[in-house]
């Protein structure tokens, strides 16, 4: 008769199962067999790149590339950079992600994979910290060691469009919502 060893299982279904808040505290904790858990190295590695300022894995946002060996810092992709500072320039002027991308059908500009733009699109590339040098990983943000895309005023200036636009759609909904009662 075959023994099976389960405790691996119940391991990761375990895992599955625990809420965010658990896994961050037993992140560090290794498994049954000792060894600290896929998920936590990956964790950790990604956290040190950050730290180092290197962006994390995944493929480079549109205006960049992956420097040689994926070691290397990200390399500015010179004509997707010049749409990301298109993007920025026309979201300031015309104040909607609609209209950058009606701007952008208009002179034939298509996304990496030679798609239309979205407006999640466009509204993914405004909050991306990447653009103006900055990297990422949950609450770790620090300076990249990439060549950034957009000037930090130029960023800050849009998001605070996008956030101004956001809460004042908030406040129309809860408006409506009162007039409803």
């Amino acid at each position: 008769m075959a023994v099976v060893d389960t405790r691996k299982k119940v391991g990761a279904m375990m895992e599955r199962q625990a809420s965010t808040t658990e896994m961050d505290q037993v992140e560090n904790e290794p498994d049954f067999t000792g060894r600290a858990t896929h998920g936590a190295k990956v964790k950790r590695g990604q956290l040190g790149a950050v730290q180092q300022g290197r962006y994390g894995t995944g493929p480079a946002p549109y205006g960049y590339r992956r420097g040689h060996e994926g070691e290397k810092p990200l390399v500015v992709d010179d004509r997707e950079a010049e749409v990301v500072r298109m993007i920025f320039r026309e979201y300031l002027r015309h104040r909607s992600t609609g209209k950058v991308v009606s701007y952008l059908h208009s002179r034939q500009v298509f996304t990496r994979k030679g798609n239309k733009w979205s407006r999640q699109a466009i509204a993914i590339i405004l909050s991306n910290r990447t653009y103006r040098g900055r990297v990422t990983y949950g609450d770790v943000e620090t300076e990249g060691i990439h060549d950034p895309i957009i000037e930090p005023a130029l960023f800050y200036k849009a998001n605070a469009l996008k956030e101004m636009k956001r809460r004042r759609r908030q406040f129309n909904n809860d408006e409506e919502r009162r007039a409803e009662l």
